[in-house]
């Protein structure tokens, strides 16, 4: 446990030896450096040294007492409010850097393997401004919910149904599952259109607001974001064309919705949700 202990205060930006220090403080109590060297087995210079540090995060007081200094480690709730105190600064030294960002400066981000796939739509459904749509070209069937998982495709939808978050979807083609899957959300904020042109269901494109462009392949995973308004425009401008020559396939009947056959006639979609 105590490994353990060490592990999560180095994780708290605390150095080795740092920790050290302080959860010996935090064990003994009121107590002179000399203890701590016996307790650490520290240098006696490395020891004060990392007293000095302590002090300095406001994790520990100093106290003379008989002429000698002591030290003590304050409650633990310290460790707490330094996070709040450096969120507090990182806050404010977001908001003046945006200031200062040129904004038609590029960005690309690459995200690599399973976790990196799964933590990136998650966090997209955080990031995108709320009451956006979501315009994605290509389905890529069931390939999506198999490297998702369960537990992270239905904390995606309870995010993005929080943040009133909408999706027009154009795919290619309909395969079994999605024709499972397709007429399950009513939720008009989601429309779904087809382009009658089998394909491999390999990846997609899609742009989330006016700030970025998502290109994704599921067989690696592999998910390449580009912040370029210019490109933003671009994607957007091919993504209208196809959807006008798209058409509508899940059609309304008796106010309630039904999956057409493969060349349905118009109508309204919604991409499937979360089961």
């Amino acid at each position: 446990m105590k490994n353990q202990t060490l592990a999560q205060l180095e994780e708290l930006n605390l150095s080795p030896n740092e920790a050290k220090v302080y959860l010996a403080l935090v064990e003994t109590g009121l107590t002179s450096a000399g203890e701590i060297i016996k307790k650490t087995r520290f240098h006696r210079s490395v020891v004060y040294e990392t007293l000095d540090k302590l002090m300095e995060r406001k994790l520990i007081t100093k106290l003379t007492k008989q002429h000698i200094a002591h030290f003590q480690a304050l409650e633990p709730d310290r460790l707490l409010q330094n996070i709040h105190r450096q969120e507090a600064i990182a806050k404010d030294l977001i908001d003046d850097l945006k200031k200062l960002a040129t904004t038609n400066d590029s960005e690309i981000t690459v995200y690599e393997g399973v976790e990196s796939y799964r933590r990136f739509w998650l966090e997209s459904m955080e990031r995108i401004p709320k009451g956006s749509v979501d315009c994605v070209a290509g389905s890529i069937g069931s390939s999506w919910y198999d490297v998702m998982g369960p537990k992270a495709i239905n904390e995606y939808f309870r995010i993005a149904r929080k943040r009133n978050i909408g999706w027009k979807m154009l795919v290619f083609d309909i395969d079994k599952y999605e024709q499972a899957t397709f007429g399950k959300n009513t939720d008009e904020r989601w429309g779904c259109r087809l382009i009658d042109r089998p394909m491999a269901k390999e990846g997609n494109f899609n742009i989330f607001g006016t700030k970025s462009v998502i290109l994704h392949s599921v067989t690696e995973p592999l998910i390449i974001e580009v912040k370029n308004k210019s490109l933003v425009k671009v994607f957007q401008n091919l993504f209208d064309i196809l959807w006008e020559n798209g058409v509508d396939i899940v059609p309304k009947k008796n106010g309630r919705k039904s999956l057409p056959s493969r060349r349905g006639a118009p109508g309204s979609s919604s991409p499937p949700e979360a089961s």
